[in-house]
């Protein structure tokens, strides 16, 4: 049965006429020889059958258009990462208040603040460069849609 698992990995490959000829010369020889193994062969080629017969209809240039301005997917981003921004400003502040009024307050949790902090401000600075570099050579930045 170790044997068939060997086989069962290489019947995709048959399939999609992936393997050498020596690789599909020995699964056919062992197919002729195995029921498991065939029978498995079969339902895979069934279902291969069966997803080649899907089909997707293209979205026309007009729905493209028209989900590309759609006002509310632009609004959601930007309010979305607007309040996200703002409710990590607002945690950050609190605990360096909290950190700075609190004398009793652990290195580590002030080391852990300065940490995230430094780790954002590291973080914002490297995608504002990378994006400023890939700006200059992006050959999609003229298109319009």
């Amino acid at each position: 049965m170790s044997n068939c698992e060997k086989y069962k990995t290489l019947l995709m490959g048959l399939l999609d006429g992936e393997l050498t000829a020596e690789e599909t010369q020995d699964v056919n020889q062992h197919l002729t020889r195995c029921q498991g193994c065939r029978d498995e062969y079969e339902a895979l080629e069934s279902t291969g059958k069966q997803i080649g017969k899907v089909t997707f209809v293209e979205p026309t240039e007009e729905e493209l258009n028209r989900l590309w301005k759609a006002p509310y997917s632009r609004w959601t981003k930007n309010s979305g990462l607007f309040l996200v921004l703002i409710g990590w400003i607002t945690l950050v502040i609190y605990a360096v208040v909290e950190a700075l009024r609190d004398s009793q307050e652990p290195l580590f949790s002030r080391l852990a603040v300065a940490a995230v902090i430094i780790g954002f401000v590291v973080l914002l600075f490297n995608v504002i460069r990378e994006r400023m570099v890939t700006y200059k050579i992006d050959p999609y930045k003229e298109v319009k849609q």
